[in-house]
């Protein structure tokens, strides 16, 4: 088992290191709050770190990630959004020494198709599928007629893979509830005026839609303002806000979670030493 030397008195376990976060999102309140908590962290552990953005364009989160490659840090977290982009910048990275997770969204196929070391996030499909059954279910119970139903989901960036991955956790969900007809709509990018301006546009153009449903942080964000925009029914918007205060209480377990790691700090002290044998 590896071990890490004892700290010196006020001494604090990250100290003299350096990370990156290599994302495709912009400057958006999601990635807001992750900056934040990645700030914090790294006052806690008196590491440096910074936060690429790259507004939603492949191309300029591949740059931005050999810029971060190119630093030398101890470690990178990207977010793999696609299925082959990040194969090979991965693998660099990498055969260069330097660790690489992934964050956020992750290969379709996991380890199999990506090797950065590890995955921190959540089942894309599974929260999908998750989401689906929570808001079928309810509806169900009020009495909506699922057999004509019509679902329609947006996302900032239709092909990207969290996109891809989340609508075939809701589909998976439909079939149990014999829902057949589904739509995947086009937010625009990371703009929230267009994504508002979209998804609004399309309820007033269809009618029939009976669940709206939002990809990505942004898409979500907007979903109510939208809603209202378009005069659609306010159980819609509730039965949203139920599923979101069962989202607060599992930050809240999270936050215990990460609250009993905090009080441990030889354990994080043995993962600051397993990067440091990966890295050199």
């Amino acid at each position: 088992m590896l071990t890490s030397p004892a700290l010196a008195a006020g001494e604090k376990p990250g100290e003299g290191m350096y990370f990156r976060l290599n994302t495709h999102g912009g400057d958006d309140p999601f990635w807001a709050v992750v900056k934040q908590g990645m700030m914090d962290a790294a006052e806690l552990y008196g590491c440096k770190a910074e936060i690429d953005l790259a507004g939603s364009d492949l191309a300029n989160q591949q740059k931005k990630f050999e810029e971060a490659v190119a630093s030398k840090p101890n470690g990178i977290a990207v977010v793999i959004n696609s299925d082959d982009a990040w194969d090979k910048p991965v693998e660099d990275a990498l055969a260069a020494g330097i660790p690489v997770i992934g964050i956020n969204n992750d290969d379709a196929k996991g380890p199999a198709g990506n090797k950065r070391l590890c995955y921190i996030g959540q089942s894309e499909v599974n929260a999908g599928y998750m989401l689906g059954l929570k808001l079928f279910s309810t509806a169900k119970e009020k009495g909506v007629d699922l057999a004509n139903a019509h679902v329609a989901m947006a996302a900032e960036v239709p092909a990207a893979n969290y996109a891809v991955l989340r609508s075939t956790g809701v589909k998976k969900a439909m079939e149990e509830f014999g829902i057949t007809s589904f739509e995947m709509i086009d937010g625009g990018g990371i703009d929230m005026t267009t994504n508002e301006q979209r998804i609004t546009a399309y309820l007033l153009a269809h009618p029939e839609t009976s669940f709206m449903l939002g990809a990505g942080g942004i898409c979500t964000d907007r979903l109510t303002s939208s809603l209202k925009n378009a005069g659609k029914a306010a159980e819609l918007v509730a039965q949203a806000r139920t599923a979101a205060g069962e989202g607060e209480q599992t930050v809240q377990r999270l936050n215990s979670t990460m609250a009993a790691i905090n009080e441990s700090s030889r354990e994080i002290q043995k993962i600051i030493k397993v990067i440091e044998e990966i890295a050199f």
